[in-house]
C-alpha cells in the first residue's frame, strides 16, 4: 500500500481503498470527472507493476 500511495500522491490522484489483513481493495475513479479516465488507467498499470514486483520479493 505504501508504494501505491506514493505513486498516487505523485500523480495527485487519490483512489478509494480499504485493507483487511492480507487483502487490499482499490477503487479507481476520477471523482472530479465522475468516471474512469486515463489517469485511472495509468495508476492501474502502475499498481499492476508494483504488485508484480512485490510478489517476486515476497516468495
Amino acid at each position: 500500500m505504501g508504494f501505491v500511495a506514493a505513486e498516487a500522491e505523485r500523480m495527485d490522484h487519490h483512489p478509494d481503498w480499504s485493507n483487511s489483513y492480507d487483502r487490499v481493495s482499490i477503487t479507481l475513479i476520477s471523482h472530479d470527472k465522475g468516471r474512469v479516465t486515463g489517469r485511472d488507467h495509468r495508476l492501474a498499470a502502475l499498481i499492476d507493476d508494483i504488485f508484480a514486483a512485490v510478489s517476486k520479493v515476497d516468495r
